[in-house]
């Protein structure tokens, strides 16, 4: 008779725990990401180091115009050899300057991750808070998800709240 009781209520565990509401949340990360006070001093971190760069591929780039310039110049009355010898820095300076474009390119995306990766703990904190405060089973995206139920509810606001942001700023 125990061994019955037992396995009845092992049976009837599972469906009482899924009789309570399951509580499925969203956010938009973007949307919080974007209000968070320290998004705009990165922005313009970013913008400096791009422009610094800008100004560092324009000057390569005008090396290798003065080069090219030259070598029209030479080329009617310079010999074979002249010719290939400037043919050939001309070439150096075109791979040199598709090396750095490459380089500037990691190096942004580095400091753009670097730079961003407190805010998103940050984000990521205040989500897991309000998740557990507010017995959310899960919290998603709602740019990454297909379909929601009209029963999911948008917690953005409850993470703005957690984060200390100012919900009535506009939005980019």
């Amino acid at each position: 008779m125990k061994k019955f009781l037992l396995s009845l209520l092992v049976l009837a565990v599972p469906f009482v725990a899924f009789s309570q509401e399951v509580k499925i949340g969203y956010i938009d990360a973007e949307q919080i990401m974007m209000d968070m006070p320290e998004i705009s001093d990165i922005e313009k971190q970013i913008a400096d180091y791009n422009a610094q760069n800008t100004k560092y591929l324009q000057d390569m780039e005008t090396e290798i115009k003065s080069e090219e310039a030259k070598y029209e110049q030479m080329k009617a009355n310079a010999t074979a050899t002249m010719k290939a010898d400037q043919e050939a820095k001309i070439q150096t300076l075109y791979q040199r300057y598709e090396t750095t474009v490459r380089t500037i390119r990691q190096d942004a995306q580095q400091k753009q991750a670097t730079l961003l990766k407190p805010v998103q703990e940050r984000i990521l904190k205040a989500i897991e808070s309000v998740g557990a405060k507010n017995n959310f089973l899960v919290i998603l995206d709602k740019n990454t998800v297909l379909y929601k139920s009209p029963k999911a509810v948008d917690v953005t606001d409850l993470v703005k709240k957690e984060l200390k942001i100012n919900n009535t700023k506009a939005t980019k």
